[in-house]
């Protein structure tokens, strides 16, 4: 037991310095002279004498191990810094922002479920006719097209010609509708797939023989697999709920959802260093432990993916 906690303790130290040193180095040494990018932005000629003034003022005239185990420090507190564009607290800033990735986080899990489930079913149903054939090549094609271009016809098509939906923005409960819908076909086609052929591979299971032996009715043994053929599929679509905050960057640019992804994209713009060091670094260790957590859950409810593992 105690090796088990040493061994977590060790294991998250560890995660918490690659996550946070590697973007503060990369970050540190790979891009402009933020000091230089503060003075442009605030519209401040950059001369000699303003940029190591605006060093001073932002601490970068110190040491880089100095500065990184200072900012280290804060960030396990919760203080990011202050950003070097509009002066704001990065803590606040973030805060602000989560509320509206959460929604459509949680808007896109639900569109990705009910669809799933819906078009999957209708595949196993209609196995081998020609709509779940042509089901099966839209899957692949969705599944490829880039989430920017999804996004730029929904809203031509639903905003612009039919003025249905908001073209950008948050203004109420329709604003987070499009670009729930642009994420959730991108990442439910290749789910639907996936369920489709867990369900048909296990309608040949030797559990299910022996239901039919059993006099077991068609509902039933229907639902059996249909549990077991879900099982394997949430662990997928569990694990890709860290990928649905990476992958909405894109997706709240094109739709200007004032979330995390937008947050980061103005830092890119305005090489806002700070800034975009907390979301590197929030959304690294977002992505570790939320992958931890899922993977436990899972082989509690499928204990057979830890027998897996340890073969």
């Amino acid at each position: 037991m105690i090796k088990r906690i040493l061994s977590l303790i060790i294991k998250v130290f560890g995660i918490v310095f690659l996550t946070s040193f590697i973007p503060f180095f990369l970050l540190t040494y790979l891009s402009k002279d933020p000091a230089e990018t503060s003075l442009r932005v605030q519209a401040i000629t950059p001369t000699q004498e303003n940029i190591i003034q605006r060093r001073h003022e932002l601490g970068l005239d110190t040491p880089f191990f100095i500065r990184y185990l200072k900012w280290i420090g804060n960030a396990i507190q919760g203080d990011f810094g202050l950003s070097y564009v509009s002066g704001k607290n990065i803590k606040n800033m973030i805060l602000d922002a989560f509320p509206y990735t959460f929604i459509l986080m949680i808007m896109t899990v639900v569109f990705i479920l009910i669809t799933c489930f819906i078009f999957s079913m209708l595949m196993v149903h209609l196995y081998n006719h020609w709509f779940e054939k042509i089901m099966r090549v839209l899957s692949f094609i969705l599944s490829a097209v880039p989430s920017f271009w999804l996004g730029i016809l929904l809203i031509s098509l639903f905003s612009v010609k039919y003025n249905l939906f908001p073209t950008g923005g948050f203004d109420g409960f329709y604003s987070v509708i499009l670009p729930a819908i642009t994420l959730s076909i991108v990442y439910s086609s290749s789910y639907i797939r996936l369920i489709r052929n867990e369900f048909i591979q296990n309608r040949t299971q030797q559990y299910v023989n022996y239901y039919k032996v059993r006099g077991f009715s068609q509902k039933k043994i229907g639902r059996h697999i249909l549990k077991n053929s879900l099982k394997s599929s949430l662990v997928s679509i569990g694990m890709s709920i860290p990928k649905l905050i990476a992958g909405s960057i894109i997706v709240e640019s094109v739709f200007a959802w004032p979330g995390l992804g937008l947050l980061c994209i103005n830092a890119i713009h305005n090489r806002d260093i700070p800034v975009l060091q907390a979301y590197i670094v929030l959304t690294a260790l977002f992505f570790v432990f939320s992958g931890m957590i899922v993977e436990k859950l899972m082989t509690y409810i499928d204990p057979r993916l830890s027998e897996r593992g340890s073969v």
